[in-house]
Protein backbone atom coordinates (compact mmCIF):
# COMPACT_ATOMS: atom_id res chain seq x y z
CA UNK A 1 0.00 0.00 0.00
CA UNK A 2 1.54 3.25 -1.15
CA UNK A 3 0.59 6.67 0.08
CA UNK A 4 1.97 10.16 -0.27
CA UNK A 5 2.28 12.88 2.29
CA UNK A 6 3.01 16.52 1.56
CA UNK A 7 6.29 18.02 2.76
CA UNK A 8 4.35 20.57 4.81
CA UNK A 9 2.38 17.84 6.60
CA UNK A 10 5.59 15.84 7.13
CA UNK A 11 7.25 18.97 8.56
CA UNK A 12 4.40 19.45 11.05
CA UNK A 13 4.54 15.81 12.16
CA UNK A 14 8.31 15.84 12.64
CA UNK A 15 8.19 19.21 14.43
CA UNK A 16 5.69 17.76 16.90
CA UNK A 17 7.98 14.76 17.44
CA UNK A 18 10.98 17.05 18.02
CA UNK A 19 9.02 19.14 20.52
CA UNK A 20 7.76 16.04 22.34
CA UNK A 21 11.15 14.32 22.48
CA UNK A 22 12.87 17.53 23.62
CA UNK A 23 10.36 17.67 26.48
CA UNK A 24 11.05 13.99 27.26
CA UNK A 25 14.81 14.58 27.37
CA UNK A 26 14.25 17.57 29.68
CA UNK A 27 12.12 15.42 31.97
CA UNK A 28 14.74 12.66 32.06
CA UNK A 29 17.49 15.20 32.74
CA UNK A 30 16.02 15.82 36.20
CA UNK A 31 17.67 12.55 37.27
CA UNK A 32 21.09 13.32 35.76
CA UNK A 33 24.05 13.65 38.08
CA UNK A 34 27.31 15.57 38.16
CA UNK A 35 28.73 13.39 35.38
CA UNK A 36 26.25 14.91 32.95
CA UNK A 37 26.64 18.53 34.11
CA UNK A 38 27.98 19.72 30.74
CA UNK A 39 25.13 18.10 28.83
CA UNK A 40 22.64 19.51 31.33
CA UNK A 41 23.97 23.05 30.85
CA UNK A 42 23.69 22.72 27.07
CA UNK A 43 20.15 21.34 27.35
CA UNK A 44 19.15 24.16 29.71
CA UNK A 45 20.41 26.70 27.17
CA UNK A 46 17.87 25.53 24.56
CA UNK A 47 14.78 27.70 24.27
CA UNK A 48 13.27 25.76 21.35
CA UNK A 49 14.16 23.83 18.21
CA UNK A 50 12.46 24.61 14.92
CA UNK A 51 12.73 22.94 11.53
CA UNK A 52 14.20 25.21 8.89
CA UNK A 53 14.03 22.81 5.93
CA UNK A 54 13.20 19.24 4.95
CA UNK A 55 14.39 17.29 1.93
CA UNK A 56 13.06 13.88 0.99
CA UNK A 57 15.63 12.71 -1.53
CA UNK A 58 17.40 9.53 -0.37
CA UNK A 59 15.67 9.54 3.00
CA UNK A 60 14.34 12.36 5.12
CA UNK A 61 16.86 15.07 5.90
CA UNK A 62 15.70 17.59 8.48
CA UNK A 63 17.59 20.84 9.05
CA UNK A 64 16.95 22.42 12.43
CA UNK A 65 17.56 25.78 14.05
CA UNK A 66 18.32 25.70 17.75
CA UNK A 67 17.20 28.80 19.61
CA UNK A 68 19.51 29.29 22.57
CA UNK A 69 19.56 31.52 25.63
CA UNK A 70 23.37 31.39 25.72
CA UNK A 71 26.01 32.60 23.26
CA UNK A 72 28.49 30.34 25.06
CA UNK A 73 27.78 27.30 22.87
CA UNK A 74 28.25 26.58 19.16
CA UNK A 75 27.01 23.85 16.79
CA UNK A 76 29.44 21.25 18.08
CA UNK A 77 28.12 21.64 21.63
CA UNK A 78 24.61 20.65 20.49
CA UNK A 79 25.61 17.52 18.54
CA UNK A 80 24.82 15.14 21.42
CA UNK A 81 21.33 16.61 21.78
CA UNK A 82 20.79 16.46 18.01
CA UNK A 83 21.92 12.82 17.97
CA UNK A 84 19.62 11.92 20.87
CA UNK A 85 16.62 13.52 19.17
CA UNK A 86 17.45 11.76 15.91
CA UNK A 87 17.75 8.43 17.71
CA UNK A 88 14.35 8.89 19.35
CA UNK A 89 12.61 10.00 16.15
CA UNK A 90 14.09 7.08 14.18
CA UNK A 91 11.48 4.88 15.89
CA UNK A 92 8.87 6.71 13.79
CA UNK A 93 10.97 7.51 10.69
CA UNK A 94 13.84 4.99 10.34
CA UNK A 95 15.44 6.85 7.41
CA UNK A 96 15.57 10.30 9.05
CA UNK A 97 18.68 12.41 9.59
CA UNK A 98 18.79 15.63 11.61
CA UNK A 99 21.30 18.35 10.82
CA UNK A 100 21.91 21.57 12.74
CA UNK A 101 21.41 24.48 10.36
CA UNK A 102 21.90 27.42 12.74
CA UNK A 103 22.19 28.33 16.38
CA UNK A 104 20.09 31.44 16.98
CA UNK A 105 20.64 33.55 20.08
Amino acid sequence: MDFEISKEKLKKIIQRLIDSELDNVRELSKDWGLGEMGELEVLDSVEKIKISNITTINGIKVYINIYSYSIRYDKSDYQDLRAELQYRIEDWFPNIELFIDEIIF
